[in-house]
């Protein structure tokens, strides 16, 4: 391409006959030539920014492949990523269930371990608790078996008929020395304040004085009942034949002691 300068520098040749005129063609170069460096000038503003561009636009094309390639990289990493957790996933899953049925067949195993032993102590409860009722019950039938073995005990002695003895002995023993001895089943008289009152005073001796008769009035053990006592005559007042005056003997009673263990002086 012809620059501004060398349009204003070429020159034409001269012609002899039919040639143009000089004068106008050099006017028309010099317009064309202020026309032509404008255009020119124009023409490498444009260049150089077209250039620019140019190198941004490669620079862009450079950015973005290496934008892709890096999205690309950041999406393969991801997808690895996401299969890696998905794989870790599965596996934890598989390992929980795994340890989870593990866990469940051993808590049931011991579920049923401990219902047998329970199952067992139960068991071993009631036959304990039948064999202390047996026990129970034998031992009931014995004590109860005890009763018709076992004679029943004797009955204390009556203290009003204790102490009536108690005076009969003592009345006979201090009447004795005084007197003939009264012959077997006699009535003696004794004068009370006054007034006569008939006694009947069994004399007849046995060994073991008043404490076997104590144990004759009690229960017999052999016969199971109790023996009947000796049926006695309260004190009453009774109308007495007059007897021929005789001296009327008199007992004293002032050193009268009762009870078993009293002492005759």
């Amino acid at each position: 391409m012809l620059t501004p300068q060398e349009v204003s520098e070429h020159a034409f040749a001269k012609a002899s006959f039919g040639g143009y005129n000089m004068a106008m063609v050099d006017e028309f170069l010099d317009v064309l030539t202020a026309d032509y460096t404008t255009l020119y000038k124009e023409n490498a503003t444009l260049k150089a920014k077209m250039k620019v561009l140019v190198d941004k636009l490669e620079e862009y094309r450079s950015t973005e492949e290496a934008m892709r390639k890096a999205l690309l990289t950041a999406q393969r990493i991801a997808d690895d990523m996401v299969a890696e957790a998905e794989s870790k996933k599965a596996e934890l899953l598989r390992d929980a269930e795994t340890s989870a049925k593990t866990r469940m067949g051993e808590l049931r195993q011991e579920i049923a371990n401990e219902e047998a032993r329970l199952a067992a102590a139960r068991g071993s409860t009631a036959a304990y608790v039948a064999k202390l009722q047996g026990l129970y019950q034998h031992e009931m039938d014995y004590l109860n078996g005890l009763s018709s073995l076992v004679a029943p005990a004797p009955k204390g002695p009556d203290p009003v008929a204790a102490a009536a003895q108690d005076i009969e002995a003592s009345v006979e023993k201090l009447v004795a020395p005084e007197g003939p001895q009264a012959p077997e089943d006699a009535e003696d008289t004794l004068d009370l304040s006054g007034g006569t009152a008939r006694v009947e005073v069994p004399v007849q001796e046995k060994d073991g004085g008043l404490y076997a008769e104590l144990l004759e009035l009690n229960l017999n053990p052999a016969e199971g009942e109790r023996a009947k006592r000796p049926v006695r005559t309260p004190l009453e007042e009774a109308d007495v034949p007059e007897e021929p005056a005789e001296p009327t003997r008199r007992i004293d009673f002032d050193h009268l002691q009762f009870g078993r263990d009293y002492e005759i002086k």
